[in-house]
Order: structure tokens, then C-alpha cells, then sequence
């Protein structure tokens, strides 16, 4: 068995976790029990189950799976503290343990931490968050033979009337919703439950090395938005000024607009009754709490700041956003995963559609968003950073590669090999095409090149993101390609996202324990129904059960999804979530 996954990771073939694990709980003979203490104080237990070893690359592939399982477990679910239950007598897995606490490096400061370490700066900006910094993540090695029984947790079974009863909160309000990602932003706005006004902005947070270069541009869109509807609802749409909605329009040229439209608005400009927002990272309570994202990367590298100071100034996004809204309204902030799950539920409990076991969804995008949303409409407290997910032991070769060459299974943020984020995400569909085009379809691979989509950095291949970022225009050519009738490579590319998401199926439903077991996807990798029905057909090579829906047109049930399906500027793949983060604005006026 271990030999047999030691060759397929020398040979460059991935090693999934799952498989493994199948495996080893099947044929593992020494009991490694993990109980997890959640943050509302309840226990979740993973029994594992190891195999002995007889070498030490043996020992450090099982080794591999025990650092992968922990840290998908911090990443998603985070703890107070983690108990290890196992035999004293087992010297091998005693030494396991208690080298645990150098991997995740438990005793270093934010600021060293490297690899496995960085899902504990989370952790804790999470436990400052919750219990003011009172309590301090650790192992403990317990003996086996006293592991206390861990009672099953209830599943909730609550109605899904919470869904049903958002749109109708529409009605005489007006309501920003916004989507915040890593290469744009998208806002919607609601006036008496009609969609009134759209906008997009390309940016590059990654790129940004102070918290005001990418707070001052989602603050000036909300100020634009909150300028344009008031005009709109004050039925003066002549003086829009249209050429700040244009996609490329500067942050200047956005400022100059602002304050003719302020002007014409006069007495007529109002505040927002509610903003809903999604943010691409750990949120909290409205607090931004992660900050180990890719986004936050150009801040955390500077080094004539403190970072921890400078990202605390993004943590209270939502409430510099309170200048806009009214004084009795609300400001909303989740993270961009969970808000494609909420959006899903209000679209799919508007038909009647049964959403009693809640929503579970991915974005597929920059990055894989995950969001899950229980029956009863809430959104857990914990960091679900799924794209941080190690699923892949193997790929030894691709793993060689530094993080930023796209043939490369590094994370950006960790450099940890075998995440989702270099998988299922638009840099998975790089990684694949530089790994099958130049042998397999090497047309394809020099036109790529030959578009700058593609381009060779001394001995790194990069999708380049200057002075143009491409990321893009490649994943778009990518993705057309696939469309093309007979361009097997190329849809080859997209089943192989779909067995990457079939095994992050089977990783989120026996971390997380989802009611539902069904996933709806959202974002540009499932805007092509060519590629979204190639990534099912993918999907069921490993899974077969696996029901997966498309966040496209089918979806648009509520009137102001059926509205922006009919639009004639945009689509449901591209504003969803804008328009969901109305709703879910809504949801704060409706429990405040």
C-alpha cells in the first residue's frame, strides 16, 4: 500500500488524501484519535487509523497525511485545542505528536511563522476575535486508553422560511449589495426591489502594500453606487454620468464623476438602508479576521510596516461603511464562499425548492471559495478556508516548482504543496494546461505563448500580471478552447477540476459534516456550460453520486435575479453574489 503510493508520487501522479485515508482506516493497525474543541466549546473526533512503517520515506509519507489532516481541520473548522489520543508504547507515533508543535509552530510569533504554521495566525486573530486573546491554541498527547466518548452532535432542522421572506424585504428600501474579490468588484443595487444600478471594477489587491489602497476603493464604489441611486430614485437617471460605469474606468475619473452626480443629487441623496458585502477572506462577526490570503499578500511582504497593525485597519471594513447607510441601518460581511451558498438558498427557496438541510456551494474563481449556510440561515463561525485544503500527497515533481511558476502545486500564501488553491481554481486550469499542452497539443501551447497569455520568466512559466494582468484573458482562452468541438486536451483540462472537486466533496463532508451533500457552483470556471458540464463529467469518474449545479440562468428565481438574467450588460454568472449580498443586507434588517 505505501509503496504503491511512494511510486505513483515519484512518478508525478497525485496521491489524494482521500484515497489514502480510505486506506489506511481500512488496513492501519495503530490508533491516532484526534478530539478537536471547537469554538462553541463542542468536540469533534477523528479517529485515525495508521499503518506500520519500515522506511523512512514510509514515515514521512504517513507523517504527511497526519500534518495534511490536522491542518485542513485547522483551516476549516478551527479549535481552542486539539487532544491526540493514542499508545504511549508507540514510540513512532509519540514522536509524531509531540513534533507537532514544531511543524505548526505553535510557540512562534505570527511574523515567523512558515507552512503549516500560518493556519494558527488565523486561528488567533479568530480567538482574539471571540474571547479577547483569553485563550491560546495547543496539543495535548493523551493515552488512548482514557480518550473520554464524544457525544454526536444534532443536526439542525429548521425551516427555510428565513429564505423565503428576504426578497420581499426589497420593498421600499434601497440596498447595496457588493462582491469583493481578488480581481474585481461587483455591486448591485436594489431601489423598491428593482435592480437600479450595476458596477465593475478590476483591481489587484495582491498587489497593494498599504490597508488604504484597498479599503479607499471599495469606500469611493460604495459612494459612487450610493450617488447613482439616489439619482435613480429620484427619477433624474438623465444626469447619471455613464461613463464611470464603464469597466475601465480610472479611481480618478470615479471621483470626478461622484461629485457631479453628489451635486445633481443635491437634497435627493440618501444613505443606504443596508449594505451586504462578501469579502475573499476569514470574516467573523463583520470582522475580517484571516490575513493570510493571497489579497493581503503585497502588505504582509512590506517591511516598512507592522502588519498586524496594518491589517487590523482592514478588519473594520464594515464599519467605515457605516457613513453609508441610514441610522438605523445595517452593514453586513461575510465571507465570498458563504455568500454564494446564501444566494443559492434565497434563489432556490423562492420556487419552493426544499433548503431544509441548508446550502453548500463553491466560487470557482482567483481562488476556490467554499460557503455553507445552515437550515436555519446562519452562517458558522469558522474560518472555512477550504482552499487551503491539502489534497494531494503526491506530484513530487510539480512540488519542486516555485509558487509563482504555474506548473507549480505550491500555495501562494504557505508555499504547502498539494492545496486546492493550485487545483480547482483558475490557477488550476494554468497548472494543467502547462503540464498537457506542450506534448499533447503544442499549437495551442505556442498560441498562448504567442498572445502573451502564457510567458517565460527566465526559467518560470507565469500567467503575467504586468503591466496588463493576463489571469483573465488566459483563463478565457482556456476555457473557449474547451468549448471547441474535438480540442480533447483542453477538456481533458476541465474533467480533471472536476475530480479535484469530487475529492473536495469527499474532504468537506468528512471534515465538516455538511446537512446537505449537494453543491452548487459559482464563477467564471462555470460560466461556459461547456466547461461546467465537462467538470461534472470529471466529478463522476470518483463520484458519481455527486449532485452539482451551475449558479447560471436556472437560478435566477427572486425578481431581482430574474432581472439581472435579463440584463442586457450583465449575467448571473458575474453578479450573483452582488445581487445575493442584497439579501443578505436584508437578513441583518430582519434579525436586528
Amino acid at each position: 500500500m505505501l509503496d504503491t503510493f511512494l511510486r505513483r508520487a515519484t512518478e508525478d501522479l497525485p496521491v489524494y488524501i482521500t484515497e489514502v485515508r480510505d486506506a489506511f482506516q481500512t488496513s492501519g493497525s495503530r490508533p491516532f484519535h484526534i478530539q478537536v474543541m471547537l469554538y462553541d466549546k463542542t468536540v469533534r473526533r477523528f479517529a485515525l487509523r495508521l499503518p506500520g512503517t519500515s522506511t523512512q520515506a514510509e514515515a514521512d509519507f504517513v507523517a504527511s497525511y497526519v500534518h495534511a489532516t490536522i491542518y485542513n481541520i485547522l483551516s476549516s473548522l478551527g479549535a481552542l485545542r486539539m487532544d491526540l489520543y493514542l499508545s504511549p508504547a508507540d514510540t513512532g507515533l509519540m514522536d509524531l505528536a509531540r513534533n507537532l508543535d514544531r511543524i505548526f509552530q505553535t510557540r512562534l510569533a505570527k511574523s515567523q511563522r512558515t507552512g503549516y504554521g500560518k493556519c494558527l495566525n488565523v486561528n488567533e486573530r479568530i480567538l482574539a476575535a471571540l474571547t479577547g486573546g483569553q485563550v491560546q491554541f495547543g496539543f495535548r498527547i493523551l493515552d488512548i486508553a482514557q480518550e473520554p466518548e464524544v457525544k454526536e452532535s444534532e443536526k439542525s432542522t429548521e425551516s427555510q422560511s428565513v429564505f423565503q421572506t428576504l426578497p420581499a424585504m426589497t420593498a421600499n428600501r434601497m440596498v447595496l449589495g457588493m462582491d469583493i474579490g481578488g480581481t474585481d468588484i461587483k455591486l448591485a443595487v436594489s431601489i423598491d426591489g428593482q435592480l437600479a444600478v450595476c458596477k465593475e471594477y478590476d483591481w489587484f489587491p495582491a498587489l497593494y502594500t498599504q490597508a488604504e489602497q484597498l479599503i479607499d476603493p471599495v469606500l469611493l464604489l460604495t459612494r459612487l453606487l450610493r450617488a447613482a441611486a439616489s439619482l435613480y430614485a429620484a427619477g433624474k437617471t438623465a444626469l447619471l454620468d455613464r461613463t464611470v460605469f464603464d469597466k475601465d474606468a480610472t479611481l480618478d475619473d470615479m471621483a470626478q464623476g461622484i461629485a457631479a452626480m453628489e451635486q445633481e443629487a443635491g437634497s435627493a441623496l440618501r444613505n443606504f438602508d443596508a449594505i451586504g458585502l462578501c469579502f475573499p477572506d476569514v470574516v467573523i462577526q463583520n470582522r475580517i479576521v484571516g490575513g493570510e490570503t493571497y489579497k493581503t499578500r503585497g502588505m504582509r511582504n512590506n517591511p516598512d510596516l507592522d502588519y498586524e497593525s496594518e491589517f487590523a485597519k482592514v478588519t473594520y471594513l464594515s464599519d467605515y461603511l457605516k457613513e453609508y447607510v441610514t441610522p438605523d441601518g445595517v452593514v453586513m460581511n461575510t465571507n465570498d464562499g458563504p455568500m454564494a451558498a446564501f444566494t443559492a438558498a434565497v434563489e432556490q427557496a423562492a420556487v419552493g425548492a426544499d433548503v431544509s438541510r441548508g446550502f453548500f456551494a463553491h466560487t470557482l474563481g482567483t481562488e476556490l471559495g467554499t460557503g455553507w449556510v445552515r437550515p436555519d440561515g446562519s452562517i458558522p463561525d469558522i474560518p472555512l478556508e477550504v482552499y487551503n485544503f491539502i489534497i494531494d500527497l503526491g506530484s513530487f515533481t510539480q512540488k519542486q516548482y516555485p509558487c509563482n511558476d504555474v506548473r507549480s502545486i505550491n500555495n501562494f500564501n504557505t508555499q504547502l504543496p498539494g492545496t486546492l488553491q493550485k487545483y480547482t481554481s483558475q490557477s488550476g486550469v494554468f497548472r494543467l494546461a502547462a503540464k498537457y499542452l506542450p506534448v499533447k497539443d503544442p499549437s495551442t501551447y505556442q498560441q498562448a505563448l504567442d498572445l502573451g497569455l502564457l510567458q517565460w520568466q527566465g526559467d518560470s512559466l507565469v500567467v503575467p500580471i504586468e503591466p496588463v494582468d493576463a489571469r483573465k484573458p488566459c483563463l478565457e482562452f482556456f476555457m473557449e478552447k474547451a468549448a471547441e468541438p474535438g480540442n480533447e486536451v483542453c477538456r481533458e483540462i476541465f474533467r480533471e477540476i472536476g475530480e479535484y472537486l469530487a475529492i473536495t466533496w469527499r474532504e468537506t463532508q468528512y471534515i465538516l459534516q455538511p446537512e446537505t451533500g449537494e453543491r452548487t457552483l459559482f464563477g467564471r470556471l462555470v460560466k461556459n456550460p461547456v466547461c461546467f458540464q465537462l467538470i461534472c463529467e470529471g466529478a463522476a469518474r470518483r463520484e458519481p453520486a455527486l449532485k452539482q449545479y451551475a449558479a447560471d440562468g436556472s437560478l435566477a428565481n427572486t425578481a431581482l435575479m430574474q432581472q439581472l438574467d435579463a440584463h442586457p450588460d450583465y449575467t448571473v454568472a458575474q453578479f450573483a453574489q452582488a445581487v445575493g449580498a442584497v439579501y443578505f443586507g436584508c437578513l441583518g434588517l430582519s434579525i436586528r
